[in-house]
């Protein structure tokens, strides 16, 4: 091997290595004080984001960054307007990587309990733990995962999968690409995925106030429900079976791919369909 070489090639591994470390962490904190029920709205086109609540007053807002130069090619602006606070950090020409080392953002924040929350990223998971409040969370490429959270419930992933759990109210959750696990006291609920499977617990408690919908198109569908819910229910699969573990008067024909009856003398809708798999309604 030619000597020259041999001094080549350490001093290119020490000029990347200095690279970099020239990509190091940095942060932005913010912290608005709230008197009543808190209304809270971020907004990033290249970040997760993570949601922790407690019996405080105030929302605590922290920005790490790694391989951006703020001001430059990632802007952060943040407001508050009484008891709402609106956050917005958005990055520009980076593509997660660089000369010199990646890029990464993150945006935590810790907020009251008693809160509304919207959440909106391009690109990067969500999480949220315990809110009495109406939620909104879309992201266009992760997945999202909530622990806790009463009122009305949206959550939306172009591609990723879809976890709530001890849910209360209203939910609506669909997904492009991922399964779906949610359990809770539901009082309506509307679940979608492309691609996945679907598994549903609805708690003590849960009615079919309004009709009930759950859809996929590849994957099966398991849903568990309290034994006195009142109902009409249709199920129906391309390729599958449908199992029923709990008693349904059958309406009509049946087939073991396509059922309609009545649970409970029947009532607002519960309709399951998916185009390829298999179908479980029991009770919990």
């Amino acid at each position: 091997m030619n000597p020259r070489r041999l001094r080549v090639i350490p001093v290119l591994a020490a000029a990347l290595l200095a690279c970099a470390g020239f990509a190091r962490a940095e942060e932005v904190l913010k912290t608005y004080t709230v008197s009543g029920h808190a209304r809270v709205h971020i907004q990033t086109d290249d970040g997760a984001v993570r949601v922790s609540t407690g019996d405080i007053k105030q929302i605590e807002i922290r920005i790490d960054y790694e391989g951006y130069k703020l001001d430059r090619d990632l802007h952060i602006t943040s407001s508050q307007n009484g008891d709402s606070v609106d956050l917005s950090a958005k990055t520009s020409g980076t593509w997660g990587f660089r000369w010199g080392g990646h890029t990464k953002l993150r945006v935590e924040v810790h907020m009251p309990k008693e809160a509304d929350l919207q959440i909106q990223t391009s690109d990067g998971s969500v999480q949220a733990d315990s809110i009495n409040g109406n939620l909104d969370i879309q992201t266009a490429d992760g997945s999202i995962s909530v622990q806790g959270a009463k009122g009305q419930i949206r959550l939306r992933s172009a591609d990723g999968s879809i976890e709530g759990l001890n849910l209360d109210g209203s939910a609506d959750m669909s997904t492009s690409d991922g399964h779906i696990n949610a359990d809770g006291r539901f009082d309506s609920l509307n679940v979608k995925t492309t691609d996945g499977s679907v598994n549903v617990r609805a708690n003590a408690g849960s009615r079919v106030n309004s009709a009930w919908t759950i859809n996929t198109v590849d994957g099966s569908i398991d849903l568990l429900v309290p034994a006195d819910i009142h109902a009409d229910v249709t199920a129906s699969t391309h390729d599958g079976h449908i199992s029923m573990g709990m008693p349904l008067t059958v309406e009509g024909s049946f087939s073991s791919s396509q059922i309609h009856g009545k649970m409970n003398g029947g009532g607002q809708s519960i309709t399951l369909r998916t185009v390829d798999g298999s179908i479980h309604l029991s009770k919990t």
